[in-house]
């Protein structure tokens, strides 16, 4: 994810100076601009990282995955996550499935929780945040159907969970720094 991050930098700040030239140079805030960047790169990365092919999709792949009365590789029970975990911790001493799926899922959508309210004053009301974040993490789910990759419905909440903790820690931080903020009045 840092190294598709780190290439896209240039991209997204040569776009965005694009698109302030555009609009004539509105005056501007460094710090709002920062934090657009990082939040583009960001989303970057959280889409290589999660929508982006690895194997390619091609319609065997979707046939393949829907087979008779099969769904392969698509988890539709809820909170399933904690069974898989445990028994991989217990029976195999495989820990990296809690790090990976269970703590992954929450902490790659915390930044969406955190920048959102940041950079935008509408998104400081934390129903913004929660439906943003639920549906993000619906259409990063609903993306990797097509292709020969997990779809978990646990998934949709952890990635929730993991903004909501952004979003907390975002007003804990405005709670003792009242003049944070990088934000605009709308988006851009």
């Amino acid at each position: 994810m840092i190294p598709v991050m780190l290439v896209a930098i240039p991209f997204v700040v040569y776009l965005r100076f694009k698109s302030r030239k555009r609009k004539g140079n509105p005056p501007t805030n460094r710090w709002h601009e920062i934090g657009l960047l990082f939040f583009s790169v960001y989303v970057i990365g959280l889409f290589y990282e999660t929508i982006v092919p690895r194997n390619g999709i091609s319609l065997q792949h979707f046939q393949m995955r829907f087979q008779e009365d099969m769904i392969l590789g698509v988890n539709l029970k809820l909170f399933q996550v904690f069974k898989d975990v445990y028994n991989a911790i217990h029976y195999l001493d495989l820990w990296q499935p809690f790090f990976i799926n269970f703590l992954g899922n929450i902490a790659i959508f915390m930044p969406i929780g955190f920048l959102l309210p940041l950079l935008w004053r509408k998104m400081e009301k934390f129903p913004y945040v929660f439906i943003t974040a639920l549906s993000l993490s619906i259409f990063i789910e609903t993306m990797q159907l097509p292709q020969m990759r997990s779809t978990d419905v646990d998934d949709l909440w952890l990635n929730t969970l993991g903004a909501i903790l952004g979003y907390l820690v975002y007003k804990g931080m405005k709670k003792g720094m009242p003049s944070i903020g990088l934000k605009c009045k709308q988006i851009v």
